[in-house]
């Protein structure tokens, strides 16, 4: 009696493996880049809606998606593309950093390791779309944003043309996609030592004058941010600093017009401060005037 049980409940637990084992595969990710990865999968809702844009706005965004847009780099949220006139970025969120990888993610159990891996990238993905969206509506000057999407929708209808990696074509709906975009910057690092390189000093003092005004006035408005990396997410629109990692951007309302941002403005600058100093040892003594300056209760 106790062989004949067995025997169903082997097939049953072998089944059981080798569907698991098949999901897992379907469901492996690749490295390359493809039109699947930024497909958005996830319903309209008016959370995340934008004011619509005005006629003249609409009419830049046009012009700016009709170029091609070609793989510039990837971040740990978002590809990014360059436009043909190298005047602007155009970054799709990682859909699959965003969405469950299997069915099993919708079954509600608490020892589902697909569900709980799933409530997690809800979590995610709502505190990315917020983000986005408060950098759009509070911070577009000091973000260089152009426009921000995430919904999915018919908003635009439009389909804009970009290059991957190996320079393959595709036509990409992006009312179907979640993306922002941007002016181009340069990096901080790269424009000092350009500017040094051509002996324009004070042209690197100005430079290092509005990373810290911008990081004087986020701190004014209670804006914070989880990784606040000037070497990569920082940049330059013509010489004014701005934030182009928009994607963990929050605003604390109780922050607004309190000094306790100030102690931590030193640490936030500190690799700046000893890339200054081992490169340009000239721009130490304008670099800690600018921190005093910040760092100055008022």
């Amino acid at each position: 009696m106790l062989k004949k049980t067995c025997i169903p409940l082997g097939f049953f637990l072998l089944f059981i493996f080798l569907f698991w084992g098949i999901d897992k595969l379907a469901h492996q990710e690749s490295s390359s880049f493809t039109l699947s990865k930024i497909v958005s999968p996830h319903p309209y809702s008016s959370e995340w809606e934008i004011p619509p844009l005005s006629t003249e706005e609409r009419n830049n965004l046009d012009q700016i998606l009709n170029q091609k847009f070609t793989y510039y780099s990837k971040g740990s949220q978002c590809y990014v593309f360059i436009s043909e006139d190298k005047k602007f970025i155009l970054k799709f969120l990682k859909q699959i950093k965003l969405r469950p990888k299997s069915w099993l993610a919708f079954v509600p159990f608490s020892f589902n390791p697909h569900y709980r891996n799933y409530l997690l990238k809800e979590e995610k993905r709502r505190a990315t779309f917020s983000a986005c969206k408060t950098a759009y509506l509070e911070l577009k000057k000091e973000s260089g944003l152009i426009y921000v999407h995430l919904n999915s929708g018919k908003d635009l209808n439009k389909k804009v043309t970009i290059l991957d990696k190996n320079g393959e074509e595709h036509l990409v709906d992006i009312d179907k996609t979640c993306f922002y975009v941007q002016k181009h910057a340069q990096l901080i690092y790269y424009r000092i030592s350009e500017l040094m390189h051509n002996q324009d000093i004070e042209g690197a003092k100005k430079i290092i004058s509005s990373v810290f005004s911008l990081i004087d006035f986020f701190g004014k408005k209670g804006v914070f941010d989880n990784d606040p990396i000037l070497r990569k997410n920082f940049g330059l629109i013509d010489d004014v600093a701005v934030q182009i990692d928009i994607g963990k951007l929050q605003i604390d309302p109780s922050g607004k017009q309190t000094s306790g941002y100030k102690q931590e403005v030193g640490s936030i600058t500190n690799s700046f401060r000893l890339w200054t100093e081992k490169n340009y040892p000239e721009l130490s003594e304008h670099f800690y005037q600018c921190l005093k300056e910040v760092q100055t209760v008022e």
